[in-house]
């Protein structure tokens, strides 16, 4: 009798301590995002600008070490979160291996490869990353703590999870700020900015694409609440960030509804955050369709089924699978031939 109970506590515990262990693997995305830590990171601007509103970035980088450190942190929560469902204690150390090699990583770059500074085009001062010193080692704490108790593994929409991390990291892939070399080395900002005239607008900016790893966020920790918390918990989670993510769509048509008045310098089309809007409706999806399970193994499944026109009554139950395969796909062809065209 008494035995239960205590089971049930220690599994609480482990799933807090799995989902605060992505939370804490995301820390440094957060912090940057608030402009916390940006001198010690390489991808942002560490001296003031001359443009009435500094661009402090992201940046498209040119140096290697810079580019593979900014991908290394954005998508270490999302190999942690991935890695949760499997329940055993192989993938938590894998994770625990991933968070200290992105930090060796990092630690390597800052104090060795520190790389030119987006602004200026100077070396850059060493700076230890402190966001990833403090961050990172909880993170991994927090894993070893919970690899105790194995997490039972569930049933997991692993294709729209995935589908979802990809529209929030397109802005990361082509929509961050690029720059271009002048003269002497000094790097300008091809991006032209206006200072905020009202708190709307300074929300508008501030959800914009210099915010650049948030969305990615947003749909990690719903990952990893629909993974490790219960059912109630996992769908309140997923419904926070589809509408933390529709919100930048709605602040854009809202942008673009009160300056049609005016010359907007882009089309409607290219003005709204699209990608953000499809995933939104990944997540909401992922949330709130527990039949529809979505694999890599069933998608297979399904085509030779298909092909071979066999077990017609599995083609029937999978027509909606389906549709939202073809969805998403249509989707991500849409989002890849509008990247060709400028876009804010």
């Amino acid at each position: 009798m008494t035995q239960e109970p205590t089971a049930e506590a220690r599994s609480s515990v482990a799933a807090v301590l799995r989902f605060g262990a992505v939370l804490a693997a995301s820390g440094p995305v957060i912090l940057t995002t608030y402009g916390i830590g940006w001198q010690s990171l390489g991808w942002f601007c560490s001296a003031t600008s001359s443009a009435p509103y500094p661009l402090e970035g992201p940046y498209a980088l040119e140096n290697v070490p810079g580019e593979l450190l900014f991908w290394g942190v954005l998508l270490l929560p999302v190999v942690v979160a991935g890695l949760l469902p499997r329940g055993s204690r192989r993938a938590t150390l894998t994770a625990v291996a991933a968070i200290g090699t992105v930090l060796a990583f990092g630690l390597v770059t800052a104090f060795l490869l520190p790389g030119p500074d987006p602004c200026t085009g100077q070396e850059r001062a060493v700076v230890p990353p402190w966001p990833l010193i403090v961050c990172y080692p909880v993170a991994a704490g927090a894993l070893l703590l919970a690899a105790r108790s194995p997490l039972p593994r569930r049933r997991y929409g692993i294709v729209l999870w995935t589908g979802a991390v990809g529209a929030a990291a397109w802005a990361a892939m082509f929509h961050r700020l690029t720059v271009i070399t002048y003269g002497e080395g000094v790097f300008n900002v091809v991006y032209v900015a206006v200072a905020p005239e009202s708190s709307w607008d300074g929300l508008a900016w501030w959800s914009g694409d210099a915010r650049i790893g948030l969305p990615v966020v947003l749909v990690t920790l719903a990952a990893a609440a629909k993974a490790t918390a219960s059912t109630r918990w996992g769908r309140l989670a997923g419904t926070a960030a589809a509408a933390a993510l529709l919100l930048s769509p709605l602040l854009d048509v809202a942008t673009y509804t009160s300056q049609s008045s005016g010359d907007f310098p882009i089309p409607f089309t290219d003005s709204v955050r699209w990608h953000l809007l499809l995933a939104a409706v990944l997540v909401a999806s992922a949330t709130w369709s527990p039949r529809v399970r979505i694999s890599w193994a069933g998608a297979v499944h399904l085509a030779r089924s298909m092909i071979r026109g066999q077990s017609k009554g599995m083609i029937h139950r999978r027509t909606k699978d389906l549709a939202v395969a073809v969805a998403i796909t249509a989707a991500t062809v849409w989002l890849i031939v509008s990247s060709f065209t400028p876009t804010r």
